[in-house]
């Protein structure tokens, strides 16, 4: 499959050459003996990206390639693909709610991913096959559609279906699902979208062998006006028989929140998030769910050139065992930017149960200049110990290459040294 990939590209570059394209070679360089490339070339019609690691444990190399017809290689989901493989997943801040589903290029060095092809053999149809390293696929069909202010999407996934078993099915003969049976998920996504606001649906169902049929719902509504406001809220939630493709069973049964955010006054912000999210039982545990519930409060003005903010966050697991667990972030920033010059400080202070937990003290400093860029951070994490992390980069920029000096030093860890060299064309 590696050479497979590496002909393409070998094959393709030429022709995409002779049109205008985007062309970028990146390599990069550690002391711990870490070497990384990747080659990405875009066009009009066509992507290609080929990516290498190479360790002393491994030597990795893949090349991917996508046009509007067909694409194979390393890929990454979006919209309705990506919640359906993780279902009451996400929270309200989240974009998956109103992202297009398709299928896009995998640019991330690194040996983990989805590995998969698709074609499309007419305009708003796909058909797709996706795996891991783990050798599980998935099969699928997905049918799009745009009508005036309306979006449509039908997904149809198979899967076989990995062996699990909860804790409490001790006492049964067999597991609750046996491995290698097939599973079918049916999911469709409506989005409706105005000047001042947004409206997505998604149902979505599941059956196969040896399993009661299972439903998925999730709704998503923001209201917004310009500059000014914006108010999110969403529900999303499943049955109990309910499986994500591949046979997972989702961490969530539930969640539920908003996410708002407002400017009274111009140069200030005051946004909100907040969700409850109800989990199945962790399979670690014979009796007993959580009740998690999230909360976000913060606060930014812009004066000048100098950005103030300050946040508050708490995360509070309800337990059926009576036990309440509580941890509270506070979160204070002060930015100043003006052309050649970034100055940051923040200060994170954590509790658990109202006891103290930690605290993290961040500084930085950045400067700009039109071929030079040096940038220094210094962070102190005080917890059971005092951990003092540094990280220095340097970046050189001409017309079409850029060259990235970098060192970082975390507490008693080894030091990293990084060189990186990119060409854009």
């Amino acid at each position: 499959m590696k050479g497979i990939g590496i002909l393409f590209l070998l094959l393709f570059v030429p022709s995409v050459c002779r049109a205008d394209v985007d062309f970028e070679v990146k390599s990069e360089c550690s002391s711990e003996k870490v070497i990384r490339g990747r080659v990405d070339i875009k066009g009009e019609t066509m992507e290609v990206c080929a990516v290498s690691e190479k360790t002393e444990e491994k030597d990795f190399c893949t090349a991917s390639f996508i046009t509007p017809w067909f694409g194979f290689g390393r890929l990454r989901t979006r919209g309705l693909l990506t919640e359906s493989m993780n279902p009451c997943g996400y929270s309200p801040t989240s974009e998956v709610f109103f992202e297009q589903a398709r299928l896009v290029l995998d640019r991330s060095i690194g040996e983990s991913g989805i590995y998969g092809v698709f074609v499309k053999p007419v305009a708003g149809l796909t058909c797709f096959s996706l795996g891991n390293r783990e050798d599980q696929y998935i099969r699928g069909l997905m049918a799009s559609a745009s009508i005036n202010s309306f979006s449509f999407c039908l997904l149809l996934e198979n899967s076989n279906i990995q062996e699990y078993s909860s804790p409490s099915s001790w006492y049964l003969s067999e597991p609750e699902n046996n491995g290698g049976a097939e599973l079918w998920n049916l999911l469709f996504n409506c989005i409706y979208e105005k000047d001042w606001f947004l409206v997505s649906l998604t149902a979505g169902c599941c059956w196969g062998s040896y399993l009661d049929r299972g439903f998925f719902s999730r709704d998503y509504v923001t209201f917004f006006y310009k500059s000014l406001f914006e108010f999110n809220l969403m529900f999303a939630g499943t049955t109990e028989e309910y499986l994500a493709p591949g046979g997972s069973v989702p961490a969530s049964q539930y969640k539920y929140g908003v996410d708002a955010w407002l400017r009274p006054w111009r140069p200030l912000k005051l946004s909100c998030v907040w969700y409850t999210d109800s989990r199945r039982p962790d399979y670690k545990d014979l009796y007993y769910n959580d009740f998690a519930r999230h909360l976000t409060l913060k606060a930014s003005l812009d004066l000048w050139d100098f950005t103030l903010s300050a946040s508050y966050g708490a995360d509070t697991v309800f337990s059926n065992t009576s036990e309440t667990t509580e941890k509270r972030h506070y979160t204070g920033s002060m930015v100043y930017d003006a052309d050649y010059i970034r100055l940051s400080l923040s200060n994170q202070w954590y509790t658990e149960d109202d006891r103290y937990c930690r605290d993290v003290v961040t500084a930085g400093c950045r400067l700009y200049f039109e071929y030079l860029q040096a940038g220094f951070t210094w962070k102190r994490d005080i917890g059971e110990e005092i951990t003092d992390s540094f990280d220095e980069e340097l970046v050189i920029r001409l017309d079409y290459f850029r060259l990235i000096l970098s060192h970082k030093k975390n507490g008693d860890k080894p030091s990293v040294f990084t060189v990186t060299g990119i060409i854009n064309y």
